[in-house]
């Protein structure tokens, strides 16, 4: 399910909400929620990969508070899941260029942004080089945005699973120890058992 929504942009789970904790005030934290583009799924290292802009503050934000929550939604099937997972950044490491050399034109044009996302503006602003706002760069004209990437890994330990349904919902959880090994790819048998998670049936 989560691999078709990573490949499917017209998949619901396509774009799940990434929620994180905002520490700039030490003394009170707040949550704070974005909605991000799920862009790889490794079922067997537990890996989901999303972008971000490197200046952006939910990158301060995993710095400071790793941990972090991914809601995700299919309308059609009926399916809230919620994962709990721990988020590491990759920035001009090879990871991060695998990552950017896979994107498109269009979405490395957001990376060519002069100022830092978030930041005020004087006026309604796309915050884009001027040459680019009515055309994509070429691949040339586009590594510049190399700089501003940041490759999101979030190594997922635990699902909560809802499925609504009219004669009654089901819910349940799955937690993997954050210590625990993770299975390599192609894992089988008493290899992939052994990593098996902690699963228990919850009242919807």
């Amino acid at each position: 399910m989560l691999e078709r929504g990573a490949r499917d942009p017209a998949d619901d789970l396509h774009w799940p909400v990434l929620a994180s904790v905002d520490t700039r005030d030490p003394g009170s934290p707040v949550p704070d929620a974005r909605t991000v583009v799920l862009r790889e799924v490794d079922r067997a290292t537990r890996l989901l990969h999303v972008h971000s802009d490197l200046r952006a503050h939910k990158v301060a934000q995993l710095r400071a508070q790793p941990q972090v929550c991914l809601v995700l939604h299919h309308r059609n099937a009926d399916v809230q899941l919620r994962l709990r997972a721990c988020a590491s950044l990759h920035a001009g490491d090879g990871p991060a260029r695998r990552a950017w050399d896979a994107l498109p034109a269009s979405s490395r044009r957001a990376y060519l942004a002069p100022a830092p996302p978030g930041t005020e503006s004087l006026h309604d602003d796309p915050n884009l080089p001027p040459e680019f706002r009515g055309r994509l760069p070429d691949a040339l004209q586009s590594q510049s945005g190399f700089v501003n990437f940041a490759l999101i890994a979030l190594r997922v330990h635990g699902i909560d699973w809802l499925r609504l349904g009219r004669t009654g919902h089901q819910r349940a959880r799955f937690d993997w120890p954050q210590s625990a090994p993770v299975a390599e790819a192609g894992a089988r048998g008493a290899d992939a058992i052994e990593r098996a998670p902690a699963a228990c049936w919850l009242h919807p």
